[in-house]
C-alpha cells in the first residue's frame, strides 16, 4: 500500500470526467495505449498514455467515460 497523503495533498488534484475520443495501440510497448480525451469546453482534448493494452482493445475504449488527474505534470520517456 502507498503512503497516505493529507488532504491539502489532495485538494491539490484537479480530478475531470473525460470521454476517450480515440485510442490507439503505441509500436513496440507491451502496456501503452494512447488515447485522446476530451475533458470539455474549459480544457479540451488531452493526449494521456495509459497502460492498459492487456486489459482493453483500443476500440473498446472509444466513447467511454473515464476520470482523469488533470493536473498531473509530464513524465518524461
Amino acid at each position: 500500500m502507498k503512503e497516505t497523503i493529507s488532504y491539502e495533498e489532495f485538494s491539490k488534484m484537479d480530478l475531470r470526467v473525460g470521454r476517450v475520443v480515440t485510442a490507439e495501440e503505441v509500436p513496440e510497448a507491451r502496456k501503452l495505449l494512447k488515447l485522446t480525451v476530451d475533458l470539455g469546453p474549459d480544457i479540451g482534448p488531452r493526449q494521456i498514455l495509459a497502460g492498459v493494452k492487456g486489459v482493453y482493445a483500443p476500440a473498446d475504449l472509444v466513447g467511454k467515460t473515464v476520470v482523469v488527474l488533470a493536473n498531473l505534470s509530464v513524465k518524461a520517456m
